[in-house]
């Protein structure tokens, strides 16, 4: 019995075309039992006999890894681009009454401008996939002046009677 070289815990689909195709001899070989083929390429006895099936019916071409389509896409490449040209601007532009991008903001402008509406989660990934990160906002009131609260810091130590730094 020969060691195996298949035993990683994840496998690309060329790596899956290449495990196939490597066990492709053995597998026409009758002498080889499905024990010890399932053993040697890190696969179970029902996955070999598959592949001894699809080898019978359809030759070495069906241990070649098929084309991994996916869903379809909702959004076309162009609409993609003029979403991201409308989140690099600012959303007040888009009817909206404050700064700064959020999840059901940029959900409403792709449901206006494309007619898809794509649920948040969902959301998340895709801009995730384009590029965009999560950006949080300083949490700082408007009105606020670092000046005076410096001041009003060092006035208030000194009637306390307490060191400066």
């Amino acid at each position: 019995m020969t060691v195996s070289f298949w035993r990683p815990s994840h496998l690309t689909r060329a790596q899956q075309e290449e495990r196939r195709l490597a066990a492709h001899s053995a597998l026409a070989d009758p002498g080889c039992t499905t024990n010890d083929l399932a053993q040697q390429f890190g696969v179970a006895e029902v996955t070999i006999r598959a592949w001894r099936a699809r080898l019978r019916r359809d030759g070495e071409d069906a241990l070649r890894a098929s084309r991994a389509t996916g869903r379809p896409q909702h959004l076309t490449a162009a609409q993609q681009d003029e979403i991201g040209a409308i989140i690099d601007g600012d959303p007040r532009s888009h009817g909206f009454e404050t700064s700064g991008w959020t999840i059901p903001k940029i959900r409403h402008v792709i449901g206006v401008t494309s007619g898809v509406w794509l649920d948040r989660a969902h959301l998340s990934r895709i801009l995730r996939r384009w590029g965009f990160t999560y950006q949080r906002p300083a949490l700082r009131a408007v009105e606020r002046h670092d000046d005076d609260i410096a001041t009003w810091v060092r006035v208030q130590r000194e009637a306390l009677g307490k060191k400066t730094r």
